[in-house]
């Protein structure tokens, strides 16, 4: 393999004389039709095509009797290979010059980005990738849920002046003459006309050393390079040195902890940060009045980061490259930048070219003379324009707010590669994590990250061993139970894919896998997912509540009926009748093949395989786990089996399977849905109310709880001060809007944490309804109780049998509390029936 590269000529660089052909161009021509045994390879950018002469100029000498370089590229019938395609659009000039000049055998696109053709107007508008004889797709969220690239972990600082309506508006332009500005603080405004070349500190000292470069027709440009468009907001913190100093620090420790796992690894990687600034003269200073202020912040912090990391217990090698770090500074960091290549300065020169070209020495702990290789730092301003990733970035930090969301989600991709280690070996069976480290203007990017990820998931997916593990978790199931039910419903196959018929049943009934993105793989350190972000318990409304809470609380043990002991053994005899006792489980293979027609790639259906398995159990262990998921006692599945055996003759060993198991399950379970409900009864069991996850052992309130078990989205405002809690967090919209719902007559509401009540149903499990309220009656007599039960849906029908059985058991329970001297109002709430109506409804009984 013969690598040419073709760079555009440097002016002066033509001598006089003999106008040569370019040698690049004429080895890859001559080695591609004289030389069989190699491949030639040639490297352009797309400039060269539409705007240097290099290419369409007739030289005094030729390759292979072409004169001009174009004509000599189509002689050889090449294929053309163009990475990042969505920059080659089919109506650009330099695509259209590779179809008609070059004329290849064949073009391959190759990238994460394709152009978009839009056809048809109004209601008929239509937009689609352009994508023309597809070969293979992998979407983003394939590319994260089979680690095949880092997950993400986005954090951002909330502004330290503690104000979110401190802003810049820009209200009108006049190209080429003055832009309108108003500084918003609080409800103060204020005006300011500024023209080219006016500094934008005069609007606000957070902007000092930012100028007004450009006036447009519709926009403003800033001397950062930042453009802005007229009516948008600029949010004076992310200017602010102080809040950039802490977003700095916070960038450091995420690298170092990720640096020092990296590093005390048997095959240690290299560990980078890389960070986006506005301006690089707050970096790089050309001349003695420039104050490079970015930089000495950066080292005074990484000064006092580094210290601390020498008084963590770390191995002898990682304290050598702690303390050759903290030797010189300077050397831990670098930067490119555009201007970089006009630089006369050998040092500029050199860091340049290690961090943009010699990746391998960037990469490497030590110089060739022994000396330790500290440099993992780097500082830019438009990595985008320079092409520029490195696979061991394990940390961005955006010192700066992006334009357009494209832009965003390239940024974030610079870090997305799997990493090498020293020897450059990729790793890939271990899962890595990018820090992303943003200002508090793009909190929202997690979630539109995971928004756009999903947009590419296609009608038909996979779901990971990972998720089901999580999902069994949560609703205390043994992995293989859960993935045998997944099978036998027919929601997937053997190779996890979903079976596209089933999709939305499956969905119904297994909410939980409905997100195409893994959870973990994007999170958000802000919400609090990962960190358990606390929301503060009002004391005062919490003494409101004491009485309902408590009486909730306490521990009730549910009995079924006599009858229903032969009831089981009778159903179970005939669920074994129904013959779910099975040898083996069949399995069919898919095969998809690409083909041509000639004209186009096509895909076609070919011959698969099928394949017949077995999973045996012992018998012991068949038992214990029919037990475990029916609560049915041992000795009476036994009995039943034997009975089944002795007078059916039909079971053998190798019906003792995993396959006849789940069949069993979730018959039984069935059955228990459609006969077990209102066959039970609650007794109040003589226990002490200890702690809760609202009160401390004593009694009184605790101080906080932890976000998530309370709701898992959070949504900005301050709820009523009606409400137990100082903030709103929420599962559903319903729940939101009954949070923020300020009705007459309720003294104090609540929702209730998740799995905290946990009253016994009758098929084993537990439930926890979602809102409380105390309310006054309409006469002032008396105080209601209300507990609410609130789902998200249409109608009623649309409830699942396990979520029926669980209101079910709840409606037996309060009416056992009424029993017991407690009346509680226990009421379901849906769509389009508000928590207003419901509460009018109860005081007019």
């Amino acid at each position: 393999l013969e690598l040419g590269i073709v760079e555009a000529q440097k002016k002066g660089s033509q001598k006089k004389g003999r106008n040569n052909f370019p040698l690049n161009i004429g080895t890859f021509v001559q080695g591609s039709i004289q030389n069989r045994n190699k491949i030639y390879v040639l490297l352009m950018n797309s400039a060269l095509l539409t705007n240097a002469k290099i290419l369409t100029q007739e030289y005094d000498s030729s390759a292979e009797g072409y004169f001009q370089p174009l004509a000599a590229l189509n002689s050889t019938r090449p294929f053309v290979i163009i990475d990042e395609p969505h920059r080659f659009s089919c109506d650009q000039m330099a695509y259209q010059k590779i179809i008609k000049e070059i004329c290849p055998q064949c073009i391959l696109r190759y990238g994460a980005t394709f152009p978009e053709i839009t056809s048809g107007k109004g209601k008929d508008k239509k937009t689609e990738k352009d994508y023309q004889n597809l070969l293979y797709d992998l979407n983003s969220c394939q590319a994260f849920n089979r680690n095949l690239i880092k997950g993400i972990a986005k954090e951002h600082l909330e502004p330290l002046s503690g104000s979110k309506d401190e802003k810049v508006r820009i209200t009108s332009v006049a190209r080429n003459d003055c832009a309108h500005f108003l500084l918003i603080s609080g409800k103060q405004t204020t005006s300011y006309i500024l023209h080219t070349g006016d500094p934008l500190s005069l609007v606000h000292p957070a902007f000092e050393g930012i100028y007004l470069t450009a006036i447009t027709a519709t926009g403003v440009e800033f001397s950062n390079q930042t453009i802005k468009q007229r009516g948008e907001e600029m949010d004076v913190d992310i200017f602010m040195s102080s809040y950039q100093e802490q977003m700095l620090i916070l960038a450091l420790k995420r690298h170092f902890e990720t640096e020092r796992r990296n590093f005390e690894r048997s095959f240690r990687i290299k560990t980078l940060a890389l960070f986006f600034i506005d301006n690089r003269h707050s970096y790089r200073s050309d001349k003695s009045d420039e104050h490079p202020y970015l930089k000495e912040m950066f080292e005074k912090a990484l000064k006092q980061q580094l210290e601390k990391e020498l008084k963590h217990p770390v191995n002898e090698a990682y304290r050598e490259y702690i303390e050759a770090s903290l030797q010189d500074l300077s050397a831990c960091h670098g930067g490119y930048f555009a201007n970089d290549n006009d630089s006369s300065d050998e040092e500029v020169a050199r860091e340049t070219k290690e961090i943009l070209h010699d990746k391998m020495a960037l990469l490497s702990f030590k110089h060739e003379d022994g000396s330790y290789n500290t440099r993992r730092f780097i500082f830019s301003q438009w990595a985008l324009k320079e092409g520029w990733d490195n696979p061991n970035v394990f940390t961005i930090c955006k010192l700066r707010s992006s334009g357009s969301e494209t832009s965003k989600l390239q940024e974030v991709g610079r870090g997305l590669r799997l990493p090498v280690d020293e020897f450059g070996t990729r790793i890939a069976k271990d899962e890595f994590t990018l820090n992303y480290i943003v200002d508090f203007t793009e909190r929202d990017f997690a979630e539109q990250l995971v928004q756009e990820i999903n947009k590419d998931v296609p009608a038909t997916i996979y779901i990971t061993t990972d998720k089901i593990r999580k999902v069994a978790g949560k609703r205390g199931l043994a992995e293989k139970v859960l993935f045998m039910d997944l099978i036998a419903n027919d929601y997937i196959d053997m190779d996890f894919k979903i079976n596209p018929a089933k999709r939305d049943v499956f969905f119904t009934a297994y909410p939980e896998f409905e997100t195409g993105l893994a959870d973990d793989k994007v999170t958000d350190r802000n919400t609090g997912k990962n960190e358990g972000r606390k929301v503060q318990i009002r004391p005062d409304n919490y003494r409101e509540l004491r009485n309902l809470w408590e009486k909730i609380n306490e521990k009730y043990l549910l009995f079924l009926e006599k009858e229903v002991d032969g009831m089981v053994e009778d159903a179970l005899y005939d669920i074994l009748c129904q013959n779910p006792l099975i040898t083996y489980g069949t399995l069919y293979s898919n095969r998809d093949e690409v083909s041509s027609d000639g004209e186009t790639m096509k895909v076609k259906e070919g011959t698969g395989f099928e394949f017949q398995f077995e999973k045996r159990l012992p018998y012991n262990l068949f038992l214990k786990r029919l037990h475990q998921r029916t609560f049915v006692p041992l000795q009476t599945l036994h009995r039943v089996l034997c009975k089944y055996h002795q007078e059916q003759q039909k079971i053998n060993d190798r019906q003792i399977n995993e396959f006849s198991l789940s069949n069993i399950i979730k018959a039984f379970n069935n059955w228990k849905y459609d006969n077990l409900q209102g066959r039970f009864n609650y007794s109040k069991a003589n226990l002490r109310l200890k702690g809760t996850a609202l009160s401390n052992p004593d009694g009184s309130p605790k101080k906080e709880i932890v976000q998530g078990i309370i709701g898992t989205r959070l949504s900005e405002g301050i709820p009523p001060e009606k409400y137990l809690y100082n903030a709103i967090a929420y599962d559903s919209p319903l729940e939101q809007t009954n949070i923020i719902s300020d009705v007459d007559n309720v003294i104090v509401y609540g929702k209730i944490p998740r799995r905290s009540i946990a009253i016994p149903t009758f098929d084993g499990g537990t439930y926890s309804p979602d809102f409380m309220y105390v309310v006054q009656r309409k006469d002032g007599s008396k105080e209601l109780n209300i507990i609410v039960e609130t789902k998200d849906i249409v109608s009623e029908n649309d409830l699942r049998g396990t979520e029926r059985a669980k209101i079910n058991s709840a409606e037996i329970f309060f009416d056992q509390l009424k029993l017991d001297g407690y009346r509680v109002h226990y009421q379901r709430q849906i769509q389009g029936k508000s928590i207003q109506q419901l509460i009018a409804e109860i005081q007019g009984e």
